[in-house]
């Protein structure tokens, strides 16, 4: 819930500079422990729904949401394509989530969340383009920006070497986390998208050099530049 917290204050920065969620529904879709779904719920009048399909995240974002008396946000442990959402939102948000899905099942639950739009609904999608300097989920453990391009029996080893336990039943450690990931590129997301009635409304592509005065808006999708990427934005409507 911290506003600067590193790894979420551009997608903070954004959400509040193109959402107003006063008075909307809105789905923060693999909420893990809550901190997005609270922040929606602190900040805005809006009535918040949490998904997660891990028991031990939702318990304690349960715990946190007593912490913070916040009453317009609830949370469900839900697998959507056993349990098909019936619910329609104004928004759904999906934080650094997508990239821990198999692309084929990404396939599927972007389609029910297309599905589960009220009129004039929107999907926002955020997340660690494959080529970013953090997408292996593991930089922090090993130290090397871009590890995901070691040779895969090197990098295996450190990161069992600097295993650490993660608070979870689908990803329990270092290990799981970085072998549960996809790869997501901009392009293999579109790939996911195709065929749920949903299409591109804005783009956008935080890279490091956007920190340079004079540079902040520029988009810098052409190699070599893209590789300099931290995390892509995607809005998505009918």
């Amino acid at each position: 819930m911290d506003e600067n917290a590193n790894h979420l204050a551009v997608d903070k920065k954004l959400i509040r500079e193109k959402f107003d969620l006063t008075g909307k529904k809105i789905l923060d879709f693999g909420c893990g422990m809550g901190g997005m779904t609270l922040w929606y719920a602190t900040n805005w009048e809006c009535d918040v729904l949490g998904l997660d399909i891990d028991n031990h995240h939702v318990s304690i974002a349960r715990k946190m949401k007593e912490k913070h008396k916040a009453k317009n946000a609830r949370f469900e442990v839900r697998n959507v394509l056993e349990n098909p959402l019936t619910e329609k939102f104004d928004y759904v948000f999906l934080n650094d989530v997508a990239e821990h899905i198999p692309l084929d099942i990404l396939k599927q639950i972007i389609r029910q969340l297309g599905a589960s739009l009220a009129e004039g609904g929107r999907v926002f999608v955020t997340y660690p383009p494959w080529k970013s300097p953090y997408a292996s989920h593991v930089t922090h453990a090993v130290g090397i920006p871009w590890c995901q391009y070691l040779p895969q029996g090197k990098l295996m080893k450190m990161i069992e070497k600097n295993n650490m336990v993660l608070v979870g039943d689908e990803e329990s450690d270092l290990v799981e986390a970085y072998k549960g990931l996809n790869h997501l590129t901009h392009e293999k997301l579109m790939n996911a998208i195709d065929g749920s009635g949903l299409k591109p409304l804005y783009r956008k592509s935080h890279c490091i050099l956007n920190k340079v005065p004079g540079l902040k808006d520029v988009p810098f999708r052409i190699p070599p530049f893209d590789y300099l990427i931290t995390k892509e934005f995607l809005l998505l409507g009918k």
